[in-house]
């Protein structure tokens, strides 16, 4: 590796990591805020608080490093323009390309290193996050209860239920209604009078009572019988200790890349031509979304070193507070347009690849024109000059003579 290559690399690196540090610490403090909120709420230990922490971190990463990145190279690159090394660097014949190729081999290293995180690390620790909040939801069934609420704690086994108020005498609670999924799909709506919370062994009972079931016949037709009671229990599956179960109902952000491919291909598959599904077509524009978005995200990373080299050279005074702030403008457009990526291509505006690679090839074609004005400025100057006489200089010795020379 040639001593330049190695001194960009070394004032690239420092500032890297600060900034990947700054980054992901800010990004994590509003995942933080949300969850001691639910964590206070539902009085679990805070040695889960700092699970869910470790759990998150991945994805917070993985934002972080194209940022890191960006604000290194300007960082760095500003340093050296302030203070002129880079005008004595070109005063030497070192040229822009030598300082430029091991900055996009960084940043190009980055993409890999991302785009690993996204594969193999993120969709672990989304799942174990996603298991672990939903034994914290369902822990405390006391504080969970909230008037007038729908509650989806159980939701992944097909359950949704609510109550409207709670009697003051008796603490029971009043005007219950459940919707339950069962044998294939098929609804079952529950409404009772009022209703107890209570534990039998460590398990969740609620006890209906003076209420009608309504479900459908089972012989097929567009019927439906009502079943009364009086007395009526249902089992929940909420737990005073914190339990884990397997997450099953898996989401796109929990699966690598082939399965990823195979549920599109399912839901591809699902849809029928002579009746297609909204609710399909929705799930099906959001995992080719999430599937584009692995790839794209973490080539922000070069994307970002195509507009951050050719800035850094421009900055000639106090270039790390100039280089820090063009960084936070470049990122903030970024990721502006990412949402709006985000949002054509769940409802169809934009194809998802296209919509998830807008703001790469937005910021990438931006930095790819700054980068050949800067190389082909040079060259510009010397074709416009090339006819421009020498200046004729008068040498005073030869002029005290009667002689003057133009000397070249």
């Amino acid at each position: 590796m040639k001593i330049i290559s190695r001194y960009c690399l070394k004032e690239f690196t420092p500032p890297f990591v600060i900034s990947l540090i700054c980054f992901t610490f800010i990004i994590l403090f509003d995942e933080l805020f949300r969850l001691v909120k639910l964590f206070v709420k539902k009085g679990v230990s805070p040695l889960y608080l700092l699970e869910s922490l470790l759990y998150v971190m991945p994805a917070t990463v993985v934002l972080s490093i194209p940022m890191a990145a960006l604000v290194a190279i300007l960082l760095s690159l500003g340093r050296m323009s302030t203070d002129n090394e880079i005008t004595a660097m070109r005063a030497h014949g070192i040229s822009f390309n030598q300082l430029m190729i091991p900055l996009l081999c960084v940043t190009v290293l980055l993409s890999g290193i991302d785009l690993l995180l996204m594969e193999l690390v993120l969709p672990r620790a989304t799942l174990a996050s996603v298991t672990l909040k939903r034994a914290i939801q369902r822990h405390n069934p006391a504080v969970i209860l909230e008037e007038g609420i729908v509650m989806k704690e159980l939701e992944s086994e097909g359950k949704l239920w609510m109550y409207e108020s709670t009697d003051a005498k008796s603490e029971r609670l009043q005007n219950i209604k459940i919707w339950d999924e069962y044998n294939k799909g098929q609804p079952r709506y529950t409404l009772a009078k009022s209703a107890s919370l209570g534990y039998e062994n460590g398990n969740a009972k609620l006890t209906l009572y003076d209420g009608e079931t309504y479900e459908p016949d089972v012989d097929g037709s567009d019927g439906f019988r009502i079943t009364q009671f009086q007395q009526q229990q249902i089992a929940l599956d909420f737990n005073r200790n914190l339990q884990r179960s397997e997450y099953k109902a898996q989401h796109p952000q929990t699966m690598r890349l082939g399965e990823l491919q195979s549920h599109i291909q399912n839901i591809q598959n699902s849809i029928q031509p002579d009746r297609i599904s909204e609710i399909a077509i929705n799930r099906l524009r959001y995992a080719k979304v999430e599937y584009y978005k692995k790839f794209a995200l973490p080539f922000a990373c070069l994307a970002f070193g195509l507009i951050g080299i050719p800035l850094g050279f421009i900055v000639k005074h106090n270039g790390r507070m100039i280089g820090f702030g063009i960084g936070l403008g470049v990122i903030l457009l970024y990721y502006l347009l990412l949402q709006v990526g985000q949002n054509t291509g769940m409802t169809g505006q934009f194809h998802p690849a296209l919509a998830m690679w807008l703001p790469n090839l937005v910021i990438g074609v931006i930095g790819i024109i700054f980068t050949a004005n800067m190389l082909t400025e040079g060259i510009i100057k010397t074709w416009r000059n090339k006819d421009k006489k020498l200046p004729i200089v008068v040498n005073r010795k030869a002029e005290s003579s009667g002689k003057i020379g133009n000397l070249s």
